[in-house]
């Protein structure tokens, strides 16, 4: 058993955090964490990577799940990596669960980018894992859902039926709805179990829901709220770090036309850097 993932008895208290404001006690959290734990390094004990819940063992989103035809539902657990005794905490928090490719209406329960099965954390194309390991060296990573939910609904707009996202849909987002309120106490209540000194949004989406649900106003990349250091990052997907490249040439290109050393030389230096972004 790896003690680096998920160690000690925290997974209780999120458990207890969950079950208290989402999923339905019936649902044994606990047990799930034990298993994800046994499957992390040992190919002998592999699970699948998630398992599924019914609509009815949901209790945090009032009638939100039964007023309307929602599919590709998906829950993705808190889980964390590093020493908990570790002087630095760092939260790392990324929008939703997102889904595809369900054709009923059940609940699809997994990890925060998949992270608790080896085959995902080792694929080349994972920019999350080669960004989370490198910080688990020297300190606490926690990581999260601002929106513990995601579904697709479908509504009208000129008189065509259109895809409606979780977290575009007002009646999940709203300040004044049972959803937005759920999601907002949930993650005070990790914020206050984990007490973290820094706290990182991954993407636009999840900066400004974090914004939204913390009351942060700022345009800044980073601001201390309530002793906390928060840092509102660009989002590491591959669609996003596959255009480094494109940006360094960029630069180049312009420093060329322009007859400027300066932009040539920052073109090249994204080149040169672009290898070690996510490297310790």
């Amino acid at each position: 058993m790896n003690n680096n993932f998920c160690n000690n008895n925290i997974y209780k208290d999120i458990s207890a955090i969950l079950s208290n404001n989402l999923i339905s006690s019936n649902i044994d959290l606990n047990d799930l964490y034990e298993k994800m734990k046994m499957s992390y390094e040992e190919e002998h004990h592999k699970i699948e990577s998630c398992f599924y819940i019914s609509k009815k063992d949901i209790i945090g989103y009032g009638d939100l799940l039964n007023n309307k035809p929602i599919e590709n539902l998906g829950i993705d657990l808190p889980i964390y990596f590093g020493d908990c005794n570790s002087k630095r905490k760092i939260m790392i928090v990324a929008m939703d669960p997102k889904r595809s490719g369900q054709r009923d209406d059940s609940i699809s329960v997994g990890t925060v980018f998949a992270l608790n099965q080896k085959k995902d954390r080792e694929t080349k194309t994972n920019d999350y894992w080669n960004f989370i390991e490198p910080l688990t060296d020297n300190a606490f990573v926690y990581l999260t859902d601002i929106y513990k939910l995601y579904y697709e609904s479908f509504g009208f707009k000129n008189n065509k039926q259109t895809k409606i996202l979780s977290n575009k849909d007002p009646e999940f987002i709203s300040k004044t709805s049972i959803p937005f309120n759920t999601n907002k106490l949930i993650l005070e209540a990790e914020i206050n179990l984990i007490k973290p000194d820094t706290i990182i949004a991954l993407g636009n989406e999840s900066a400004n829901a974090l914004k939204m649900i913390s009351n942060i106003k700022t345009t800044n990349l980073d601001i201390i709220h309530n002793g906390i250091s928060y840092l509102f990052m660009p989002h590491i997907s591959r669609t996003v770090t596959q255009s480094i490249p494109t940006i360094a040439n960029l630069f180049i290109a312009m420093g060329k036309i322009k007859n400027d050393a300066e932009f040539e030389s920052i073109g090249n230096q994204i080149n040169n850097l672009k290898g070690k972004l996510f490297m310790k």
